[in-house]
């Protein structure tokens, strides 16, 4: 009985010495790209996918179909801060295509947007966010790819984190916590309409487990919708999946990102986010920026009244 409790004490250490190295290791990897993303450039494709208002009027009898509207756009995409929020980091875009119609080259896309990540004008960064807003998206839903800096050291403090379990993402073996935020300050605020509703984060984080590199973060949050028109209670829910690859820059970078908002079963809009072809500031003879005469940018698309 002895040599049990003995074996099983030595157990729970090692269990909880690992567990700890992990999280300090996701720690690591969450401070390195706080400094490194701010000097990092790639490629975004965003594919959205939004169900579009149902038709007031239909023939009798006739089934109802869902309209949807897809959209894709590829943007040169960035990190960067604002002086009056000079601790969080927020994704900046420079559209260079909307639904194959090319707006502007990815020579002077990455000109703009390196001025906005380097400079301290709020007034470019914030036209830039605008701007990507304005090609008739719904509900955008963004800043999902420095999630991991949910998770410095500072930012565990913050979180009830426990394991959940073992698993695999692709080959490799991974180890999955869950996590959940202690208190509001860094919640997820989700823009329906003109109303800003915000929620605890909540989700899991999945590191490799071979030495506690991030792998993936998921994101889930749900509240009750207003009652249909037969009474029932709906639930309209939130989730994110942001997976993450180490890069030769020296961080790991997100190479996928997946959003989707649903009614009970109805699919309201899903964003799949995918990224390539990142560079560093001063680390690659690639990035080399010069004027180029466009023709003027068309008009974005408008939202339909």
């Amino acid at each position: 009985m002895r040599l049990l409790l003995s074996w099983l004490a030595l157990t729970v250490c090692a269990c909880a010495a690992n567990f700890d190295r992990q999280l300090l290791r996701l720690a690591e990897e969450a401070q390195v790209f706080s400094y490194l993303a701010p000097k990092v450039i790639g490629q975004e494709k965003l594919e959205q996918v939004a169900m579009e208002p149902v038709p007031r009027f239909r023939a009798r009898g006739a089934r109802l179909e869902i309209p949807y509207r897809r959209r894709e756009i590829i943007s040169e995409y960035g990190y960067s801060t604002f002086k009056d929020d000079p601790s969080n980091l927020h994704e900046l875009r420079q559209v260079v295509s909307v639904d194959g119609r090319q707006l502007k080259s990815r020579t002077k896309a990455r000109e703009t947007l390196t001025m906005g990540m380097r400079g301290d004008n709020d007034k470019l960064k914030k036209k830039m966010l605008k701007d990507f807003e304005a090609f008739g998206l719904r509900e955008a839903a963004t800043d999902f790819g420095q999630i991991i800096l949910l998770f410095t050291q500072a930012g565990q403090a913050n979180l009830d984190l426990k394991f959940l379990r073992n698993d695999y993402i692709g080959p490799e073996r991974a180890i999955v916590f869950s996590y959940a935020q202690k208190v509001g300050e860094q919640a997820m605020t989700v823009f329906e309409g003109r109303r800003a509703v915000r929620h605890q984060l909540r989700g899991e984080v999945w590191l490799r487990e071979s030495d506690g590199l991030p792998l993936r973060v998921t994101i889930g949050a749900e509240r009750e919708a207003v009652k249909s028109d037969d009474d029932k209670d709906q639930v309209l829910k939130y989730a994110a999946v942001i997976d993450y690859q180490n890069s030769p820059h020296g961080l790991v970078l997100p190479v996928a990102v997946k959003y989707n908002e649903t009614l009970d079963a109805l699919l309201l809009i899903e964003n799949r986010f995918s990224y390539s072809d990142f560079k560093m500031f001063g680390a690659s003879s690639e990035i080399k920026f010069t004027v180029e005469d466009l023709p003027p940018s068309p008009p974005p698309v408008q939202k339909k009244k």
